[in-house]
């Protein structure tokens, strides 16, 4: 028996529950195995080290953790009226991490501050290295893990959108952790360039759109709170890059918008445009059955490219992503619609690209597709395909089942149920692969627990925020600035990286603030 304690105790402490950590680090933007793995270890470690008692009692006594524990107690109250008791506790194991860490963080070791700035590190340095990796992959230098079919692909490990939020959470921590000598900044400057860089390319808007909301938001701290100078450094990026975009948006939205106030009937050499075409897509701004004439199309076609206008059942015609492509530009489907495209628009057309903005890798060229998503949307164009759109109608769709029951909501496992069935009921258009929830954490609380649970919800996730002002815990009030942002425009806390993402992260950084850090390890 004593072999056995001395065993357990060679293989537990203080250096196993810092490995703990750094496997888990290190394994959220490359592996939910590691991820899980690491996680298991360190709740694993908390009990083979003994005193289980004090540590609850610790925990007990720090009314932070006890009070954060509840974001998770809320979901288990939500099972009392739930219909779908199963998936009901599918989605608590899923959330466990939200009472795991709590108690795990606030009752354990306290770490070397070296230890902990070493952890963080170890978590931008695996968030550079799996973006860089999926950035070789896209341009075929190493192996890929999944074949890149579209360009959200290119995060070859997890979520595109996950990575987005780990990406932009690193841009917030590199300045603070390499900025002590000359090739420490070196790294942080190239590191944080290429981040932002991979971030633009894969045209990540949710990325972007918070990551400028969180430096926003910053920049009026340092600026009337702590009156300094470098919120109005921080603001001024913001400001220009804005008026800017903004500029660049509006410009090409009228240069490619069609004048369909008043229509002609027919084109310059005198033939009619074809009345109710059928072919009815809707690319930037633009229906694809306004001004057509296909003889036209046809004959000005075939003087341009060998490819055939029209298809067959051995050979691919390029007739409608044609019209689409003359419709993105805002060009008329006619003899002079095709003689306006350059040699570039006529290669795309050839490889089968129905879109001129579909050609640019940017974040600009995607903000021009966002743009053209809504405007569609409120024309009541389909939103099958379009990330935005579907968003705007699956958020559309959340309001209405929220008003049925807004008080205590549905339950906690009811919620792909609900959704199935209001689809079931509707006819909005969306294809059975595109009908998803709410993709918004807060809409989807509120419909499992109605506008009664949104409230605790909310209160048990911020209460922690005076506390961490106090002690100017930088890097938690960050990743909680991001992680509620990102709950507008996903469901985070529905999957499990979503949830490590929030309470690895947040209760991480909330609990090793600066006066836990411990002077030595024995």
């Amino acid at each position: 028996m004593n072999k056995i304690k001395k065993f357990v105790s060679f293989i537990t402490g203080y250096w196993t529950h810092v490995f703990c950590l750094s496997l888990i680090v290190i394994g959220m933007p490359f592996s939910k195995f590691l991820m899980s793995l690491g996680t298991i270890a360190l709740i694993a470690n908390w009990f083979l080290e003994g005193n289980v008692r004090e540590k609850f009692n610790v925990f007990f006594n720090n009314k932070i953790a006890v009070v954060s524990t509840g974001v998770f107690f809320i979901f288990v109250l939500g099972l009392i009226h739930t219909q779908n008791f199963e998936y009901g506790i599918k989605d608590l194991r899923i959330k466990l991490p939200l009472l795991a860490f709590p108690i795990v963080f606030s009752s354990t070791h306290r770490l070397k501050k070296n230890h902990y700035f070493l952890i963080v590190k170890f978590f931008v340095l695996a968030v550079i290295a799996s973006s860089l990796y999926g950035f070789l992959v896209y341009k075929d230098l190493v192996p890929a893990k999944k074949q890149i079919t579209e360009l959200r692909d290119i995060s070859q490990f997890i979520s595109h959108i996950r990575l987005s939020l780990m990406i932009v959470l690193s841009l917030f921590l590199i300045p603070k952790l390499f900025n002590q000598i000359i090739y420490q900044k070196a790294f942080g400057l190239i590191s944080g360039l290429f981040l932002l860089y991979f971030l633009s390319f894969m045209e990540s808007a949710t990325g972007l759109v918070i990551g400028l909301i969180t430096l926003f938001l910053a920049s009026l701290y340092y600026l009337f709170k702590k009156k300094s100078w470098y919120g109005f450094v921080m603001l001024m990026p913001i400001v220009i890059g804005g008026v800017f975009v903004f500029i660049n948006l509006y410009s090409t939205y009228n240069s490619v918008k069609i004048d369909t106030s008043k229509m002609d009937l027919v084109t310059k050499s005198g033939n009619p445009y074809i009345q109710d075409y059928p072919y009815q897509f809707f690319d930037n701004g633009n229906y694809a059955q306004d001004y057509v004439n296909l003889e036209e199309l046809e004959v000005a076609w075939q003087k341009r490219s060998k490819v055939p206008f029209n298809g067959n059942e051995t050979i691919k015609g390029c007739k409608f992503i044609l019209i689409r492509y003359l419709t993105s530009k805002g060009l008329r489907k006619d003899k002079e619609g095709v003689e306006a495209l350059t040699e570039n628009d006529i290669e795309n057309i050839e490889n089968g690209i129905p879109n001129y903005l579909h050609t640019s890798t940017n974040m600009l060229a995607r903000l021009h597709l966002l743009m053209f998503e809504i405007d569609g949307h409120l024309k009541g164009v389909n939103a099958n395909g379009n990330s935005l759109a579907q968003r705007l109608e699956y958020w559309r769709i959340s309001n209405e089942i929220i008003q049925k029951k807004p008080i205590f909501g549905y339950g906690t496992g009811d919620l792909a149920d609900v959704f199935k069935e209001k689809y079931a009921l509707i006819d909005n258009g969306l294809k059975e692969k595109y009908q998803l929830r709410s993709h918004n954490q807060y809409l989807s609380v509120t419909i499992a627990l109605g506008i009664f649970g949104l409230v605790f919800f909310l209160f048990f996730i911020v209460y922690p925020v005076g506390f961490a002002f106090r002690q100017r815990n930088y890097f938690y009030l960050i990743c909680l600035c991001i992680s509620l942002l990102s709950f507008f425009s996903e469901d985070t806390l529905e999957t499990q990286d979503g949830v490590f993402f929030f309470a690895f992260l947040s209760f991480f950084f909330l609990f090793s603030s600066q006066n836990r850090y411990l002077k030595s390890v024995d």
